[in-house]
């Protein structure tokens, strides 16, 4: 079925090429997708590619982004395994070596861009995510996403929300808001109402309380995660959602908070005042679960939530 999505074949045959390793994952992974993936995959590479000659940036640097991206992880998972910590440790050192450096955030963007289509786990979780804010698109005129990274997310709220309705984007590295920012304008020639704010999401008060707010992988990336879930909380309507997405024994760059159990993350949920209405549990190896708690093998997870 790849030999028939020509764009998307294009860049996994330019990764695959480039990394034995990713092409055995990658060739097992794509053998077990439908028709409804290939289509999603082949949609976001004609439009990424597009982007990308729009900024003139060639194909090969998000290729190599994306390389970049797997071999960090792989590194702050041997300093996992040796050290039984994760490389760093707040939230100063995270804003330094990544959000606020231009170069790192922007090859760690565009990697995490390709992962979305390349990594399984990466995949559930945005289909996922697609799945669920179609079923509220009729009751959703205020969205809020905390931490938009590459867009992709950002741009399927878009897509599926009121053309009405007000959106908001909160994060902390002036690099993520500006390539949301240049891939939005890019796909969407009509005015929406989008604000955007270069902001620490603990200094962010909005004037209103969301009907859909979206939390994808930030959780881990500050010290004390039940306060984000409180804050949140607090700028969430009395029959608001929640998209919430996380991880467990995942080492990265700039993760900080390290949750080692799906348990500790539903527990923290239901302790600041959550409900959980849907969930994904996601090992990233296909493994025994017995096994893959025991060797600290990384487990995504998400879900949506509700007061």
């Amino acid at each position: 079925m790849l030999a028939k999505h020509k764009n998307f074949k294009t860049i996994v045959k330019k990764v695959t090429s480039q990394s034995s390793t990713q092409k055995k994952k990658i060739d097992t992974f794509l053998k077990k997708q439908n028709k409804e993936f290939f289509n999603l995959a082949e949609d976001f590479s004609i439009k990424f590619k597009k982007y990308l000659k729009s900024e003139k940036i060639p194909i090969q640097y998000a290729i190599n982004s994306y390389l970049k991206l797997c071999f960090d992880m792989f590194e702050s998972q041997k300093y996992f395994m040796k050290y039984k910590k994760y490389p760093i440790s707040n939230e100063k050192e995270a804003f330094k070596n990544v959000y606020d450096n231009t170069k790192e955030m922007k090859s760690y963007m565009f990697g995490l861009a390709l992962s979305q289509f390349l990594w399984p786990t990466h995949y559930a979780m945005f289909s996922f995510f697609i799945r669920k804010i179609k079923q509220f698109k009729a009751h959703t005129n205020s969205y809020l996403e905390i931490g938009s990274g590459h867009g992709l997310f950002f741009l399927k709220a878009l897509e599926n929300f009121n053309k009405e309705a007000k959106f908001d984007i909160v994060d902390i590295s002036p690099t993520s808001i500006k390539i949301t920012k240049s891939i939005i304008n890019y796909t969407f020639k009509d005015k929406r109402n989008i604000n955007y704010y270069v902001k620490n999401v603990f200094n962010y008060k909005p004037k209103l309380k969301y009907d859909f707010i979206s939390l994808g992988e930030v959780l881990e990336h500050v010290n004390k995660p039940n306060k984000l879930l409180l804050k949140v909380k607090n700028i969430l309507n009395n029959n608001g959602k929640i998209y919430l997405s996380t991880c467990v024994d995942c080492p990265s760059i700039d993760h900080i908070f390290h949750f080692k159990s799906i348990t500790q993350i539903e527990k923290m949920i239901k302790k600041t005042g959550f409900k959980i209405l849907a969930r994904n549990i996601l090992p990233v190896e296909d493994k025994p679960m017995r096994e893959i708690i025991k060797n600290k093998i990384t487990i995504n997870y998400c879900a949506l939530l509700r007061k």
